[in-house]
């Protein structure tokens, strides 16, 4: 009767252990296949490529502009060192070229110990947002800034600060704090102002702000590309 159920009663087990190894291999492997996670993984390296490709780029830019400055500032005479000056100066005012003279350098960051110290409160009430470097931007072409710069990037007309998610970029160009903003000008006129300004508005919120007046603040050139699609130069009569 014990040898009548004993080859049933094995293959009961045999099943039910092949049925077990194979549940336990669909729980780890969901386990260790998170769709959302890959697909963060992709977008992460997706912009990491684009990122290198934007440096790379910009790097070959500033090389080859280099390299045209180098020819245009050979030994020249009359009218052509007119012509070469001028372009010197239009150069400067494009931001096409590195800067240095009296300015401010600012240092706004993010506020973590108020955030360390209120982890259940909204983040966003501590960290830098594009819009306060927009305000600061703003208040210091009003008070005549003549070159500015954050974290490096050179400020021209087509400049942007914007934000994308929880990323703020200038000149699409990821910069992360602290930010540092370097600007040439009247250092009392620029202090003056920004100081009744926006970083009024940090202080009293507790962010870290740091302002000094300097004899002499090096600006970089801008390093992206200029694209003219539409506009062209109106032909005189």
């Amino acid at each position: 009767m014990k040898q009548k159920w004993l080859l049933p009663l094995t293959i009961v087990c045999i099943i039910s252990s092949f049925s077990l190894a194979f549940q336990l291999k669909i729980l780890n492997y969901s386990s260790n296949s998170n769709p959302l996670s890959e697909k963060n993984t992709n977008l992460v390296t997706i912009i990491n490529d684009l990122e290198a490709e934007i440096k790379e780029q910009e790097n070959q830019i500033e090389k080859i502009r280099n390299d045209l400055s180098t020819l245009q500032n050979q030994q020249v005479e009359g009218e052509l060192q007119e012509l070469q000056d001028e372009l010197q100066k239009v150069k400067i005012l494009s931001g096409l070229t590195p800067v240095s003279g009296k300015g401010i350098v600012i240092t706004v960051d993010d506020y973590s110990q108020g955030l360390q110290a209120n982890p259940n409160d909204d983040p966003n009430k501590y960290i830098i947002h594009y819009e306060n470097l927009l305000n600061i931007v703003s208040e210091l072409k009003v008070g005549g800034a003549e070159a500015i710069s954050i974290n490096d990037q050179r400020l021209i007309t087509t400049s942007e600060i914007r934000c994308v998610g929880n990323v703020i970029l200038v000149n699409t160009t990821r910069i992360a704090p602290p930010f540092e903003v370097r600007v040439i000008g009247s250092p009392k006129i620029l202090a003056e102002i920004i100081n009744n300004g926006e970083l009024e508005i940090l202080r009293t919120s507790n962010f870290p702000v740091t302002l000094e007046e300097q004899n002499e603040v090096i600006i970089p050139a801008y390093k992206g590309e200029l694209q003219f699609n539409y506009s062209q130069a109106v032909k005189g009569d």
